[in-house]
């Protein structure tokens, strides 16, 4: 059986267990426009600190085949890191201003199976779900897996 693994690693989540308790600033990101949906990259700024949310395709196997598969990334960052991949775009910033009270990760388990033996075992991270003090919730999350959208 193949096992593939997509999900955040440890260190990204213990980044995000120490978000509790923090100060989410604001997010930088393509104007939400004609759909929820941005193109491949969200900054997060969170006590003073900036994050990217990525979300691009890499080549890897991927169900036996070699794929552009895109995948969640989470790392810190800087501010001039944070700009759009659209010509001509323009980032917006939305604040937001809120203590972060709890985070929860979407992860998605996909199994496949072949003359009822299972052959493939994959894990994705679907989604990042922030809540707040206030009651407030926001999240974004990944469409199918060839796309590098992310969804507010």
């Amino acid at each position: 059986m193949v096992k593939i693994d997509i999900t955040f690693d440890e260190k990204t989540m213990n980044i995000f267990q120490n978000f509790i308790g923090k100060k989410f600033e604001k997010y930088k990101s393509d104007p939400f426009v004609y759909s929820y949906s941005v193109y491949g990259i969200v900054g997060l700024y969170i006590d003073k600190s900036v994050y990217k949310l990525t979300n691009l395709t890499e080549v890897m196997n991927y169900y036996g085949a070699k794929e552009d598969v895109a995948i969640f990334k989470f790392e810190n960052s800087i501010d001039e890191e944070i700009k759009t991949f659209m010509i001509n775009g323009k980032m917006i910033e939305t604040s937001l201003d809120n203590t972060i009270s709890k985070i929860q990760i979407v992860n998605e388990n996909q199994k496949t199976f072949y003359k009822g033996e299972q052959d493939y075992d994959v894990w994705v991270t679907r989604g990042i779900i922030f809540f707040f003090a206030d009651g407030l919730e926001l999240s974004f999350e990944k469409p199918v897996w060839f796309s590098e959208d992310i969804y507010r």
